[in-house]
């Protein structure tokens, strides 16, 4: 697998993004060229290119701490509940960034707005594994003046069925189950830009593990999402992950059909250059193998660089394993605060 040519397409998608990112065609501007990878990885995904509607219900408000937390909730796809938490200051001066905050596969979003921020011990739903886990982080971004929507995420947690079993049905009818959860997400970012409190110029998406990937792939197709901060997402290169990683260690939603035959993770990604982009990737991530995030760079770095926005992608690549860590919830506010402000 190692000699495996680079389909045409990724190719492509590269030189194409390196050319029209060149200082001579202006610099920092976004490139025509990433329209056309928006519309391959989506049609990857199974799913339109144009962002979907959504129609929220605020089921409940209350107000803490100087913060309002909004219980919404809307109709996704097969007639599928979204449940959200909406945090945001009570006092604001004008229209507010916010950032999508995205749980890992086995948390929800409650965790995300748990009324006090740091590790504490959670058991994973349906069953008696208990972990530590980082609690109320979306929360505290809302606390230094961002609205923040915490999602749990369709398949995971008490949102049955599973991932897998909702990949068996969205095959058969001619979609995916990663392209379900992106459109999902996507519903969340439209929820946002019509809000008169969120400034939809200012949205951004983080996410861990699960979350991370899924951040990723919306940003890919998704340009109404001006910052996107992975953490531990499985981003790097998935011919590389079949090579060197753990193929038990994902599961099915990670998988996206027929995409080695487009691009890997870093031909997107370089395509959608200078849009800023933020990767925490620890050395010794199971799920993002280090020599897979080299092979992103190499990729990646040369289009940010061409596109005169070279700190614009920033990937932190620190000692460590699969976990969201205090320094990672400090490096992704950074880069917000630089990029949302």
């Amino acid at each position: 697998m190692g000699n495996m040519k680079r389909p045409p397409l990724a190719v492509l998608l590269l030189s194409f993004a390196l050319l029209l990112c060149s200082p001579t065609a202006g610099r920092a501007e976004k490139s025509p060229f990433a329209n056309v990878s928006k519309r391959v990885f989506a049609d990857l995904l199974k799913i339109p290119i144009e962002p979907p509607e959504v129609n929220a219900t605020v089921h409940g408000t209350k107000e803490e701490e100087g913060l309002v937390i909004e219980n919404v909730a809307w109709r996704a796809l097969d007639n599928d509940t979204a449940p959200v938490f909406v945090v945001r200051p009570a006092k604001t001066n004008g229209r507010l960034p916010a950032i999508i905050c995205l749980h890992g596969s086995s948390t929800n979003g409650e965790v995300n707005i748990a009324p006090k921020f740091g590790f504490s011990e959670w058991t994973r739903y349906g069953t008696d594994r208990k972990t530590t886990t980082l609690f109320g982080w979306a929360r505290e971004l809302s606390r230094h003046g961002y609205l923040t929507l915490s999602l749990t995420q369709r398949g995971l947690d008490n949102r049955g069925p599973d991932t897998e079993a909702r990949n068996k049905a969205a095959l058969v009818h001619g979609r995916n189950v990663m392209g379900e959860i992106i459109q999902e997400i996507r519903q969340a970012v439209t929820y946002l830009e019509r809000r008169p409190d969120v400034d939809p110029r200012k949205i951004g998406m983080t996410g861990m593990s699960f979350g991370g990937i899924t951040t990723f792939y919306t940003w890919l197709v998704d340009d109404r999402i001006a910052v996107a901060a992975p953490i531990c997402g499985g981003i790097g290169s998935v011919q590389t992950f079949l090579e060197k990683g753990a193929r038990s260690y994902h599961g099915i939603y990670w998988w996206v059909p027929d995409m080695l035959t487009k691009g890997d993770q870093g031909d997107f990604a370089a395509a959608q250059a200078p849009r800023p982009l933020m990767l925490w990737a620890p050395l010794d991530d199971i799920g993002m193998p280090k020599e897979g995030v080299d092979e992103f760079l190499k990729v990646v770095e040369p289009a940010y660089a061409q596109a005169g926005a070279k700190t614009n992608l920033v990937v932190h690549r620190q000692p460590g394993q699969h976990e969201f860590t205090m320094e990672a919830f400090a490096a992704i506010k950074a880069f917000f605060d630089r990029h949302l402000r």
